[in-house]
């Protein structure tokens, strides 16, 4: 089970990868509504991203009535809506993000949240950086025109690496690819 969030961008990135999406094939991904979510695309006037889901829907009665078949992405803006789940308590959470997110305080409540319910958190870091190799292997398979270093501290070595132009920018700074 994924939020509309996460549905959308599955949508997206399947016109470009064969990857699930809430959708006929893949008839076992729900989409579930967050209250916050859904009140900001319809207050933005976007019910339409809302509506393209409705098939696919979730409810939390639902949920909790299957709690031991549910895999489900929850992020802290969803603590309001869990707390609408029962027969939750006692389950897994496996936080895969870089751990300094956990000194915020958001996320901080949301995991004192989840250990009060019951829940053991399972730290397991998944990182989306690539090394040096593997971003070599991707730009051979691509053949870009442009590599846009982003998000890294050694921005100014692609040059060095790779036999494609390399765009350097400074953050904040916007370029016309």
């Amino acid at each position: 089970m994924v939020d509309v969030y996460v549905a959308t961008i599955l949508k997206e990135l399947s016109k470009y990868a064969k990857i699930p999406y809430p959708s006929k094939e893949f008839e076992n991904l729900k989409v579930m509504f967050p209250y916050f979510t859904s009140r900001r695309l319809k207050n933005e006037g976007l019910e339409q991203i809302l509506y393209q889901f409705k098939n696919f829907k979730i409810t939390k009665e639902e949920i909790s009535n299957q709690p031991d078949k549910i895999v489900m992405v929850v992020r802290p803006s969803m603590q309001k809506d869990l707390e609408n789940i029962n027969e939750i308590d006692g389950g897994n959470l496996v936080y895969s993000m870089w751990e300094g997110y956990l000194q915020k305080s958001d996320t901080m409540k949301f995991l004192d949240y989840l250990i009060n319910r019951n829940f053991t958190v399972h730290k397991i870091h998944t990182s989306g950086h690539a090394d040096t190799e593997t971003l070599k292997q991707m730009v051979e398979a691509v053949k870009p025109k442009n590599i846009v270093p982003i998000h890294t501290f050694s921005g100014s070595e692609y040059k060095n690496i790779f036999s494609f132009k390399v765009i350097e920018i400074k953050d904040g700074e916007i370029i016309k690819v």
